[in-house]
């Protein structure tokens, strides 16, 4: 009765009895959050139980940490699209990073301004209680009686807080192009957009047009929340880098970078490309992509860009990449998937630039939103006209069938 289905969201399950509250309390959950917490619970395991049911929200590994110093061998279940994805057993970790200071006043990770993030090796016993933090830069030793005071806190801050559902993403980020008029219409049926490709089309995403600060703020929250999450999910590895095509990806990609950085604590570099190449200055290092000083063969590059039609400027930009050498493109992200084949205006092939790329190139492919979602919600706002417009289009070279009512 207290576990029903939920369509995403986690269910952390054999919580000690009286736990929960301070585990909810640690977790510092949006307050729109939907949250069930059950306590004394039977359990033929441990006679009573503790159980949180969040809906719409996941966790980082980060989070899980922590509360393993609370819940020792409680339960996660993370369940997406009614299912459950992963289970996994809450254990302690070997080591972790950040969260707790070091007790030694004079240890270089107390030092202002210049200080290096707390890395402390966990020596444990065979009780929770005998739990013992161990600096890694100075050897100090902090105990569990005062671990467990810093958890009862206010002062704990989990750097790379709780990931939100994709359903809040998608919401987020749709907001930002309607209200800051990223998504553009033509001015009659009559006058269409005219795309590279030669197609006439109803509609344009723009989002050059964002320039504001709360649209940027939107669209910071949404790049890199729909990052972390891919990342927690496992349907992208960790990458060391994202390159943003000129000119809108190099926005995109600064965003994407500070916005992982100041919400989940994932510090990235960011690379994107030189329309000329530079013939001035130190052009060793950044003559084509900007940021390659940097650069370490063999590491892991993720793709942002606006929106994705045919394909070919993407397959540029995976071309130009080949420059680093030994690298490799873990995904690509776009703002909006028009849901188009390839080809031209003429010219229509079967397969869309999606299904190109990761099938021709092994290049995963995710959009933070789609065409047809957008339209269902805009379209008994067209006028006939211009319906007709949007539905003679999709007809033609469209993936998706769009509905006129």
């Amino acid at each position: 009765m207290l576990v029903s289905k939920i369509e995403s969201g986690v269910v952390i399950d054999h919580i000690p009895s009286g736990k929960a509250f301070q585990v909810l309390k640690l977790l510092k959950l949006d307050p729109s959050a939907r949250v069930l917490v059950a306590q004394n619970v039977e359990s033929k395991r441990m006679g009573k139980k503790d159980l949180i049911k969040i809906e719409g929200s996941y966790l980082t590994s980060k989070e899980i940490d922590v509360i393993a110093f609370l819940a020792p061998n409680s339960t996660l279940n993370t369940i997406y699209e009614w299912e459950i994805k992963e289970k996994r057993q809450i254990i302690l970790p070997e080591k972790i990073e950040g969260y707790f200071n070091c007790p030694n006043p004079l240890c270089p990770t107390n030092k202002e301004y210049t200080a290096p993030k707390t890395i402390f090796k966990l020596l444990k016993g065979s009780k929770i209680e005998q739990t013992i933090l161990k600096c890694t830069y100075c050897d100090s030793l902090t105990y569990y009686g005062t671990i467990q005071q810093y958890l009862n806190s206010n002062n704990i801050n989990i750097e790379g807080g709780g990931l939100v559902s994709q359903e809040k993403i998608e919401k987020i980020f749709l907001d930002a192009l309607i209200k800051g008029g990223a998504l553009r219409f033509p001015p009659s049926p009559d006058q269409p957009f005219i795309l590279k490709s030669g197609r006439k089309s109803p509609y344009f995403v723009n989002l050059g047009t964002l320039t504001d600060g709360e649209s940027l703020a939107k669209l910071k929250w949404a790049f890199a929340s729909y990052i972390a999450l891919l990342i927690e999910r496992g349907d992208i590895p960790d990458f060391d880098y994202i390159f943003g095509p000129s000119y809108k990806g190099i926005g995109l990609a600064a965003l994407a970078c500070e916005g992982l950085k100041e919400l989940y604590g994932m510090d990235k570099r960011y690379l994107y490309d030189r329309k000329e190449e530079k013939a001035y200055g130190d052009v060793s290092a950044d003559q084509i992509i900007v940021g390659a000083g940097y650069y370490k063969p063999g590491e892991r590059i993720l793709v942002v860009d606006d929106t994705i039609t045919t394909g070919a400027t993407k397959i540029d930009t995976f071309n130009k990449l080949k420059i680093l050498k030994d690298h490799k493109v873990v995904g690509l992200i776009i703002a909006v998937d028009r849901q188009e084949k390839m080809g031209d205006n003429i010219k229509i092939e079967n397969k869309t630039a999606t299904e190109s790329i990761q099938e021709e190139l092994g290049i995963p492919v995710y959009s933070i939103q789609n065409i047809k979602t957008i339209y269902n919600l805009i379209k008994d706002s067209l006028d006939p006209e211009m319906k007709k417009l949007w539905l003679e289009y999709y007809n033609r070279y469209g993936t998706i069938k769009l509905h006129k009512t």
